[in-house]
């Protein structure tokens, strides 16, 4: 299944359990329906500079060819929302590294995942056509930041904002959040 293997490769660097990912699995299990849903969205900006989100995003398809990945496999086009936060991990990562509140990219895209209420394991009773649909309406909700403007619905939630922030690039909005909730 070559062109699963980029794919296999992003779930390989948040996942902690063996990837053996077969068609049928994303449809029976919530959490790879959840990032193969994320891989089918396109990561657009709205706010200046966040398209540099994106670019971190990117970054990933090189790291997978230098990992001996085949340029057969890697997506054309612009980012993907799995893609880009997994970038994103990778910059809170080495934003709090060497602080009390280190964590590896791994648990910082899942506390992502959170912060979209996304999270796959609150959603167990719920069929998976409906976990789909929650998905979609949450990326929608986050790509067109219709989140309410303390960031709640959004990546970076904050108790107390100071400004509104959908209007605030996600740098930014990264900033304010690491601040607020682990700071230095």
């Amino acid at each position: 299944m070559r062109s699963n293997d980029y794919f296999r490769f992003l779930i390989d660097l948040v996942w902690d359990e063996p990837t053996d990912i077969l068609e049928r699995d994303i449809d029976e299990r919530l959490e790879l329906k959840l990032l193969h849903k994320l891989h089918q969205f396109e990561f657009f900006s709205l706010i200046p500079n966040d398209d540099n989100r994106g670019m971190d995003g990117i970054e990933l398809r090189d790291d997978f060819l230098d990992r001996g990945g085949g340029q057969h496999a890697l997506p054309f086009g612009p980012c993907t929302v799995l893609e880009m936060l997994i970038g994103l991990s990778f910059r809170l990562e080495f934003e709090t590294s060497q602080s009390k509140w280190e964590k590896t990219f791994n648990e910082w895209f899942w506390i992502l995942i959170d912060n979209l209420e996304l999270d796959y394991r609150s959603n167990i009773d719920i069929s998976n056509t409906e976990y789909e649909r929650k998905i979609e309406r949450h990326i929608i909700r986050f790509l067109e930041r219709r989140y309410k403007s303390n960031g709640e619905g959004g990546l970076f939630p904050l108790k107390n904002p100071k400004k509104d922030q959908k209007k605030i690039e996600v740098w930014y909005q990264m900033s304010a959040y690491i601040l607020e909730n682990y700071p230095i």
